[in-house]
């Protein structure tokens, strides 16, 4: 999925499926593609949620997991902010 960076938000558009299924879901950040210096907030955007987390209360509650070739930040969905999307 498309990822931009404004001010400092990591904004990332995604699926609500997409979430991992480990650790009752997580959200992942590509710690491979993205730089840890280059955000300091990450916001998802879901058909049904907008999911918010200040990266360092991310590295404090996530872990660092290596899939398909790559470092993800892997972090449980219940140390995000979560909001309902208005239709």
């Amino acid at each position: 999925m498309k990822y931009f960076i404004k001010d400092k938000t990591l904004t990332k558009y995604e699926k609500e499926s997409g979430k991992l299924r480990m650790s009752g879901g997580c959200w992942t950040i590509n710690l491979t593609k993205i730089s840890l210096e280059s955000f300091n907030k990450v916001v998802y955007i879901t058909e049904r949620y907008r999911y918010e987390i200040d990266k360092v209360w991310a590295l404090e509650n996530g872990f660092i997991k290596y899939f398909g070739g790559e470092d993800k930040l892997v972090v449980p969905i219940k140390y995000w902010i979560k909001d309902a999307v208005s239709v």
